[in-house]
């Protein structure tokens, strides 16, 4: 009878990771999408779960993470007539939290210059 309600509690749970694991590749395929939509070079590099060392990501030779929450900090999102966020952690490097059409956008421009 105990193995029954673990063996059900253990499928519960690997229901919930899968969910969250498509939620995740959704994010890449899309960052991925518009990025190539906007004319730069984008690959999905992350085919399963971090089988890329370097990150999800390529987009112009350059490496990101994707991350997806349900929530984040309210103070990471622009505020009145903001277009981004620049921000900073005590011995951290300053940050800056921008729409990622936006962020392509500026790669478009600096990749075209080049």
């Amino acid at each position: 009878m105990r193995k029954k309600k673990l063996k059900k509690k253990l499928k519960k749970n690997i229901k919930r990771g899968r969910r969250n694991r498509q939620r995740g590749l959704e994010l890449q395929r899309n960052a991925v999408r518009l990025a190539k939509d906007m004319g730069l070079n984008a690959y999905n590099r992350d085919r399963g779960g971090a089988q890329h060392e370097m990150g999800d990501i390529e987009i112009e030779d350059k490496f990101y993470g994707c991350k997806r929450r349900k929530v984040i900090p309210k103070w990471l999102l622009p505020e009145k007539s903001e277009v981004g966020v620049v921000f900073k952690a005590d011995r951290h490097q300053t940050m800056i939290a921008l729409p990622l059409s936006v962020y392509y956008l500026l790669l478009k421009l600096a990749s075209d210059d080049e």
